[in-house]
């Protein structure tokens, strides 16, 4: 069975294993859910929407999203047995929440978003969310091996299925967000091409795409076996 091969792979002298396919099954599949659910349907229960409350509208998103995000891949961090304390991944996850939304936030102001202060509530939030769907299941899993991250996110290179289901919806989400931000300068005036709400829908759809790719590779490729790049 594909969920009882688990692929091996060597993190910095430890011998650890994939969760298996099925567990990244539920679990990816659990994050999917709850960004979809946080997203539209809890906004839609409170009267809420994205084009017109983008913030309270993401702010129902983090609820949702970010427990879930931090369980999900904290069981898949056990699950492989590495060797780090469970409580060393969650701190480190949430400390590098601050720290990758004001990346992301420069980075999205650098390429073109609005600077005025009236948007800076709204580019907060979207860096936020952006931040827990890219670094916060990275660093679960990685904590601070700063090789490890430049292999996964500059080479896109992950070993075996764990990997992917950081590196596939991370990218995905990025990518998703930049095509996002195509129809913002256009003159259609519509309201969703407000900032950010053309990217936040890019950065989920994107996510979602990633999500399923990478749990397709794991059933499609479960003997996967990636040798550590010095």
């Amino acid at each position: 069975m594909a969920d009882q091969q688990k692929a091996e792979v060597q993190d910095d002298g430890f011998l650890s294993r994939d969760p298996g396919a099925i567990a990244l099954l539920s679990l990816q599949g659990l994050c999917g859910v709850a960004l979809v659910v946080g997203v539209k349907t809890v906004p839609a229960y409170y009267g809420l929407n994205l084009i017109a409350h983008p913030v309270a509208a993401i702010r129902c998103a983090l609820a949702l999203t970010l427990p879930t995000v931090v369980v999900a891949y904290t069981l898949l961090y056990i699950f492989s047995s590495r060797p780090r304390p469970v409580w060393r991944c969650i701190g480190s996850g949430l400390l590098s929440l601050p720290l990758g939304t004001v990346v992301i936030a420069l980075l999205a102001l650098a390429f073109g978003a609005p600077t005025s202060l009236q948007y800076a509530s709204r580019t907060l939030h979207w860096a936020f969310l952006m931040s827990v769907l890219v670094v916060l299941p990275a660093a679960i899993v990685l904590g601070s091996s700063w090789p490890d991250w430049q292999r996964i996110f500059a080479f896109t290179r992950p070993r075996g299925g764990l990997e992917r289901a950081i590196c596939i919806p991370a990218h995905g989400a990025l990518i998703g967000a930049w095509v996002g931000a195509f129809p913002m300068p256009l003159d259609w005036e519509r309201p969703w091409q407000e900032w950010p709400i053309s990217c936040t829908y890019g950065a989920a759809g994107g996510y979602l795409v990633g999500l399923t790719i990478s749990i397709l590779l794991q059933f499609l490729l479960p003997k996967d076996v990636r040798s550590k790049v010095d």
